[in-house]
């Protein structure tokens, strides 16, 4: 039986958060509010799509971020944690109609002369034959992104009984330290963040892509920031900071003094930050990625809570026929050469 054509519309701006609520795989990334200035941050624009079904029902959506390299007026069309194919209490796509929301997206993408690129939401799996049927193949020009999921729903004893015994140990005795919580936006407790992040910074020697100063101006009726703060004697020695959209919620930075560390804070603010998932009703709490190589510390952490390993499906890249694509390719290629 052939697969009935979908519809896809460009979306307004302002029409995105009330379209993309109906999606139980929405995270930050997908957010107006992020997309926006994810985009302006590096001389990119935010393009949102839908697709739609034979009676007009929305079955996929996606936020592109389109780079065009100069002159060309050509580029790297990219979607991060998209297309949203989870309706809300609906199953997965079938694999026919998933296909054909990735047909619809390249060839969006193509008819401008962009190259797409995508990377699914982790909580999303694609069989690879879909993939490849949908004119996509696996890229190494964008990073993978391996993460674990928590199912905040559980109740307390099925999470504790999750947790690996090196994890539950120093949590029983952080609660035991009788430790304060404050939880917060992000716009009233950015500077109190700020001074530990620093002070980790500093001991570290860290630097990330994307720094916690990006998000703390960010403020949008799709995408909430939250701060979980830890607290001891009226002394900050902890806190965490959680990007919530729609039922889910992201890990996004964390940062302990050598007072919180000795009181085992980063336990005691990841157990709380799971159980205030649960307050609020989300599905998942993705605990913002993890790489062995990199920072085998923070994964062993971060795999020692019991969720899901789970790496999500790409990146993938369907490139445009015709001598463009090998323009676009080399400008790429120039521009990472040059901004390092």
């Amino acid at each position: 039986m052939a697969q009935l054509p979908l519809t896809l519309r460009r979306v307004a701006p302002d029409d995105w958060p009330e379209l993309c609520r109906g999606f139980e795989d929405l995270t930050y990334e997908q957010t107006l509010t992020y997309a926006k200035a994810a985009a302006e941050r590096i001389g990119s624009n935010a393009e949102f799509v839908s697709l739609h079904n034979a009676l007009g029902a929305p079955v996929a959506a996606a936020c592109l971020r389109v780079k065009r390299a100069p002159l060309l007026n050509r580029g790297i069309a990219w979607i991060a944690a998209g297309p949203l194919t989870r309706l809300e209490n609906d199953d997965m796509l079938d694999a026919d109609t998933l296909c054909g929301v990735l047909r619809d997206l390249r060839q969006y993408a193509h008819f401008s002369g962009h190259t797409l690129r995508l990377r699914f939401p982790a909580s999303v799996s694609v069989p690879d034959e879909v993939i490849a049927r949908a004119g996509f193949v696996p890229t190494a020009r964008a990073p993978v992104y391996r993460t674990v999921l928590i199912d905040p729903k559980q109740n307390d004893e099925k999470l504790l009984a999750a947790l690996h015994g090196k994890w539950r140990n120093p949590l029983r005795n952080a609660l035991k330290a009788e430790l304060d919580l404050e939880t917060g936006p992000i716009r009233f407790l950015s500077q109190r963040f700020q001074i530990l992040y620093e002070q980790v910074q500093a001991a570290k020697g860290f630097r990330p892509d994307i720094p916690p100063e990006f998000y703390y101006s960010l403020s949008g009726e799709d995408f909430d920031h939250t701060v979980l703060v830890a607290r001891k004697d009226g002394e900050d020695i902890g806190a965490m900071t959680l990007g919530i959209a729609g039922s889910n919620a992201t890990y996004l930075f964390g940062a302990t003094s050598p007072t919180g560390r000795r009181l085992n804070a980063g336990h005691y603010l990841m157990w709380r930050a799971v159980l205030h998932c649960r307050e609020l009703g989300l599905k998942c709490l993705d605990l913002g990625g993890i790489d062995p190589d990199v920072n085998p510390d923070v994964t062993r952490f971060k795999l020692r809570t019991g969720g899901r390993d789970s790496t999500a499906a790409g990146p993938y890249e369907a490139w445009p026929k015709g001598p463009v694509a090998g323009l676009i390719g080399l400008a790429e290629s120039l521009h990472r050469k040059y901004k390092t």
